[in-house]
Formats: structure tokens, sequence, C-alpha cells
């Protein structure tokens, strides 16, 4: 990655979530954040209570040319997929689970 600074979204704006707002914002690697969920109430209340954007969408962020990250806090069972679209996409990934839970699933 180089010197490059990370501009990142956090996916789901749920309660495990909350917690790392303020870290990813406190990083030195880090510029910005940005937060989307799909419950548009959740979204709203992270980035007025963290003093951050809001994303439109997950689709929107792997489209997006200022967006380079993409944190992943959904459901565990939607990790797998979320990550291959965003390493597809070219962000840079984090994913707070497992992205399978049996070997099967890795191949």
């Amino acid at each position: 990655m180089g010197k490059e600074k990370l501009k990142i979204v956090i996916v789901g704006c749920g309660r495990f979530s909350q917690f790392f707002v303020p870290l990813f914002k406190a990083h030195p690697v880090v510029e910005k954040v940005y937060v989307c969920d799909l419950k548009k109430d959740r979204e709203e209340d992270f980035a007025m209570r963290f003093g951050v954007e809001r994303c439109e969408s997950f689709e929107y962020a792997l489209k997006s040319e200022d967006i380079n990250a993409v944190a992943i806090f959904t459901q565990r069972f939607k990790h797998g997929q979320m990550v291959i679209d965003a390493l597809k996409a070219g962000k840079n990934v984090y994913s707070s689970v497992p992205c399978a839970v049996s070997f099967e699933e890795f191949r």
C-alpha cells in the first residue's frame, strides 16, 4: 500500500462496529471514515454520533474512486461474497469475522 492513506467505509452500523469507528478515525494511516448500512436510521445515527460521513451503499463504495478500503461488519454469512466483491473492485478489505466456517467453503 505504500504511503497512501485509507479512506474507509464501515459497512454495517451494528453493536459490534460501533467500537471500530473511533479506532479507524484515530489510526494514523486512515484519512477519512464513512459509514453505510441498509437501515438508514442506524447509518445516520453513526454518522452523527461519530462525526463521519455517510456512504449511500456498499455497491457505491465499490465504484467510488475516493474510497479505497472497506471494513465489513455485516452478518457473518455475508462476509465471503462481500470480501470477494471488494477485492475485485481493487479495495483494501477488513473483515471482522472469518469468511468461511468450513474448509469446503474455501474451495
